[in-house]
């Protein structure tokens, strides 16, 4: 058996790119899969895609997770069929409008909201429930551009992907006591649907330097889904158990490092957001 035998694992966006990458990553580990998003085409195509690799009862599910009446029958679905859920991945996410505030179509900029932040909420208040019944439970929630640095043009995606660290942070220590970890993670460039927005939008809204970059990237291949798919599987399984409330990068942090991974468990403002005004970064003597 793999690292996460069979544990349920309910993977949101993952039907495509990363989230699909998850997915596969989840199952060669022996987990069982319930993948939901919004494309029913896709969703049948990612089912035979992790079908391909093991077979422990894999599920697709149709849902939009910036509605919560979707999310909380979704839930309550999840709970009849598999009485638990070990493991929770929000994956699911959009660009949103691009170009500066005042151009955008602002009902736009509230849909990315919606299923990029409120999304990931709903989906963690629907399912804690069921997963409390678990020995070990485990949430992983996707930030992205904007968390770390401001991100320009892209004010809703921004705004929603650092304000999804914040969250995760507060649910890692409001859901302690109960055994939670809870954890965030920056995939980085992965090449996704997403990047064709950029493109779509043209250099002066998506702003010069950034759409150059987007080719680039596109051009280059950009950073693997892999490594976000593999630090994910990592924080699902029991190897991560004390590392919470924390904001991981999965193509610049050494979280492969046992160094790394320790100092994650014991020091309490490492990988976290917190102002470092005039903080020395080096140990004193």
């Amino acid at each position: 058996m793999g690292v996460l035998d069979l544990k349920n694992i309910v993977i949101t966006g993952g039907s495509l790119g990363i989230g699909l990458e998850i997915a596969k990553k989840a199952v060669t580990a022996s987990a069982r899969v319930i993948i939901a998003a919004r494309n029913e085409g896709d969703l049948k195509k990612a089912l035979e895609d992790v079908r391909r690799i093991s077979d422990n009862g894999h599920q697709i599910y149709k849902i939009d997770v910036g509605q919560y009446d979707e999310v909380r029958t979704f839930a309550s679905w999840c709970a009849e069929r598999f009485g638990t859920i070990e493991g929770l991945v929000n994956c699911a996410g959009v660009y949103g409008p691009i170009g500066k505030l005042p151009q955008i179509d602002i009902k736009k900029f509230d849909e990315a909201i919606r299923i990029n932040l409120l999304g990931t909420v709903y989906m963690c208040h629907a399912f804690i429930p069921i997963m409390k019944a678990a020995t070990r439970k485990k949430i992983i929630n996707y930030s992205g551009g904007g968390a770390a640095t401001p991100f320009p043009h892209y004010m809703a995606y921004a705004t929603s992907k650092i304000a999804i660290v914040r969250f995760t942070e507060n649910l890692a220590l409001e859901m302690s006591d109960d055994g939670f970890d809870v954890n965030c993670v920056a995939p980085g460039f992965v090449i996704t649907r997403l990047h064709q927005d950029t493109l779509s939008a043209g250099p002066e809204l998506a702003q010069q330097s950034f759409y150059e970059n987007t080719k680039k990237q596109i051009e280059s291949g950009g950073v693997p889904a892999e490594k976000a798919a593999n630090l994910t599987v990592y924080l699902l399984s029991e190897a991560s158990d004390g590392i919470t409330g924390k904001f991981i990068s999965a193509p610049w942090d050494a979280w492969e490092e046992e160094a790394f991974r320790e100092r994650l468990r014991i020091d309490k403002d490492f990988a976290t957001l917190r102002r470092i005004d005039d903080k020395t970064f080096f140990k004193k003597n």
